[in-house]
């Protein structure tokens, strides 16, 4: 704890407090955008959603004003609820707050960059897997349809609810795993470890990060906001949903690192030796 609070690492943390600050303060200004936002200020980032989607499904739309995106034969809705912002949050804030400490040490330069970084990925990010999320919302229900179990326990409601928290959660912890990668390749501090810890400890380090930050703004900001207030019964039943689909996700990632970590150590080890034989 002492080494934590040591004044060297405080020294080291300065340059990161404005852009936490700014982060924050960014954040919560477009959480606020978006809760009074309609189709019209939300354009740029419906209309290459929109596009993206058009050219994945060949399903043309049509921007009506103060609506949204309209398919009219085929009933379908591209509203403002349905944009992306708020996993566009999550993912910057996931980007932001778990990898800038480890940009540049005290370089404000690297630092500013890592900020615009991450909120342009954020939002490319978002418009591509909003667009696939739309995607599986507009086809899946004709897959389930004649499946009465599915029926019954989702109906279409739901079940657009549950493809939304599963495509956006997945994404998010893999977009998380691919740049924790890519900083642990360039940093000689955190290459040591990762091939001997048990499954339990890769799937915190992995995964506590983006998990805290979809929570905490898909279900924590909307309770202090009290929402609940509302309509309880619905603010619990999509609590409900975003546990026990993100508790799945997290137990397969487990279970599959649990059976392949073993299985990946041993590729390593013999890779090793025969890259050692080689040299010798």
């Amino acid at each position: 704890m002492k080494n934590l609070l040591s004044k060297n690492n405080i020294k080291k943390l300065r340059p990161d407090l404005s852009f936490y600050l700014l982060g924050l303060l960014l954040l919560l200004g477009i959480k606020y955008f978006y809760s009074g936002a309609g189709s019209d200020e939300l354009l740029w980032i419906l209309a290459p959603t929109t596009g993206w989607v058009e050219l994945l499904s060949g399903i043309p739309f049509v921007y009506e004003e103060g609506t949204g995106y309209v398919n009219h034969s085929l009933r379908l809705l591209i509203a403002p609820s349905c944009s992306g912002v708020q996993f566009m949050l999550i993912a910057f804030a996931t980007l932001l707050f778990s990898f800038l400490h480890r940009v540049g040490n005290a370089c404000i330069l690297k630092k500013s960059l890592w900020f615009i970084a991450s909120l342009s990925l954020s939002w490319i990010l978002t418009v591509f897997v909003n667009g696939l999320r739309i995607i599986a919302a507009i086809y899946l229900p004709f897959y389930v349809e004649d499946i009465n179990f599915v029926q019954r326990l989702l109906p279409p409601d739901r079940l657009h609810t549950v493809i939304g928290i599963v495509v956006y959660f997945i994404s998010l912890l893999t977009v998380f795993h691919l740049t924790e990668y890519a900083f642990r390749r360039h940093s000689e501090s955190s290459r040591t470890g990762f091939g001997i810890a048990s499954p339990w400890t890769l799937l915190l380090r992995k995964c506590v990060p983006p998990v805290f930050w979809y929570f905490l703004i898909v279900l924590g900001l909307p309770f202090l906001n009290r929402a609940y207030r509302k309509n309880g019964a619905r603010f619990t039943d999509f609590a409900l949903l975003v546990a026990v689909c993100c508790g799945g996700i997290l137990l397969c990632i487990l279970l599959l690192y649990t059976l392949f970590s073993p299985l990946k150590n041993r590729l390593s080890a013999r890779l090793t030796c025969l890259f050692r034989r080689k040299q010798d």
